[in-house]
Formats: C-alpha cells, sequence, structure tokens
C-alpha cells in the first residue's frame, strides 16, 4: 500500500514538474500581442496532420524532436514544442525574435546546417535543369543552320525541344559534399551538355550524314587519300 501511495506521489510530481515547465515556457516567451505559449500548442493540436508532421520533422532537424516523425500531437512534439519556446524565450531577452513557426523553421536550417559539418559530413544532392522552350529554340536554330546550312523548320523545332527536355530529365546534376579535415569538398558530376547532345542527334540524320560531303570529315578522309 505505501508502494502505491509512493509511486502516486511521483506521477503527482511529474505532473507537477511538466505544467511547470510550460507555464515557465509560456511566461517567459510571450511577446506583447502575441497568443501564449498555450494558445499556440493548442493550434498545433488542432491543425491538420501534414501540418503537424512538418513541425515535427523542423523540429527533429533542430535536434530537438526524438523518436519517429509524424503526424500525432503526441508527447514528444509536445516536450520538443516547449522546448523551442525555451530557447525563443532566451534569445527574446536580448534581441526581437520571429514569430513561432519562423523561428522553428530557423532552428531546423541551423540545425541541417551543423549536421553537414559534422562527423563524415558527407551529403549528396541531386538537381535537374530543365531548359524552357524559348531557351531550346535559339540552339536549335543554330546547330541546324551549322550542320545542315538551312533555318530550323517549326516541326523540327518543336520535335528537338522534345527530346532536349526529355533527355535532361533524365541527367541530373549529382553534388557530393565531403569533410576532409577542416574543410568541406564538393564534387559535381553528371548533367546534360544540350549542344553536343543536339549536334549528334542532327549529325545522325540521312540530311546531316548528307551535308557532311561539306565538312571537315570528308576533307580529311581525301586528305588520306579517301574516295
Amino acid at each position: 500500500m505505501a508502494e502505491t501511495a509512493r509511486t502516486a506521489d511521483e506521477a503527482r510530481a511529474s505532473a507537477a514538474a511538466a505544467q511547470r515547465a510550460a507555464a515557465g515556457a509560456e511566461q517567459n516567451a510571450t511577446v506583447v500581442g502575441e497568443e501564449t505559449f498555450t494558445a499556440f500548442a493548442k493550434g498545433i493540436g488542432q491543425a491538420s496532420p501534414t501540418i503537424r508532421a512538418k513541425i515535427a520533422q523542423q523540429l527533429k532537424d533542430a535536434g530537438i524532436y526524438r523518436g519517429k516523425v509524424s503526424g500525432e500531437f503526441n508527447n514528444r512534439l509536445y516536450d520538443a514544442l516547449i522546448e523551442a519556446e525555451k530557447r525563443r524565450a532566451q534569445l527574446a531577452t536580448v534581441i526581437d525574435v520571429p514569430n513561432r513557426f519562423d523561428f522553428i523553421a530557423d532552428l531546423a536550417v541551423q540545425g541541417q546546417a551543423e549536421g553537414a559539418g559534422a562527423g563524415a559530413g558527407v551529403g549528396i544532392t541531386e538537381s535537374l535543369r530543365i531548359s524552357t522552350p524559348e531557351q531550346i529554340k535559339p540552339l536549335v536554330d543554330a546547330v541546324i543552320m551549322d550542320q545542315l546550312g538551312r533555318k530550323a523548320t517549326e516541326a523540327e523545332i518543336k520535335r528537338y525541344t522534345k527530346m532536349i527536355r526529355k533527355a535532361q530529365k533524365a541527367s541530373p546534376t549529382v553534388t557530393t559534399t565531403k569533410k576532409v579535415g577542416d574543410r568541406i569538398v564538393s564534387t559535381t558530376t553528371g548533367g546534360f551538355e544540350s549542344g553536343q547532345y543536339l549536334i549528334d542527334q542532327i549529325a545522325g540524320t540521312d540530311e546531316g550524314k548528307a551535308n557532311r560531303v561539306l565538312g571537315f570529315y570528308e576533307t580529311f578522309l581525301r586528305a588520306l587519300g579517301g574516295e
């Protein structure tokens, strides 16, 4: 019986401590004219699971949220919100602070930057550069004029634009970042060279092959004594 009473006392003490922590965070971080921390937390509790999951991920990136990210409003999310509020309260004593959503987003960015510079510091980023039809048209005109000696038709511009954009989507640029000693080293590979691709495509057409007689290829063959 004494054991049960002691356990109940411990539970009450733990609950009281949690309430004091939440109250302290609310009191210290309240900025004139904004809602209280309690109202902010309640608003997140009533938000959609998608929004809660986004905030939880930001708090996890900041190194505050522990465990698997979900759209639930649970103790892990509430504890992380309290910790973020404490940090905001400390900062608010010396400078103006952003609203709570922006502050959490800033914490996430800082956490990601610190993570990139810690330990092995290995990161891989893929990016795609897809040209617009307006950017591709002058290239098609120039290459066809150079290779075939004439202006490109509308059908050719449309066809080669589609081909180039498709090839660009399949050829991402890959940037690998590593921490080597006290330096951050980035290496970029891949990507797509639209000009060379277009030259190869046009040179492979019947018209392109026929026009090579006027180019350096046939000149080179004649210099070797070829037909």
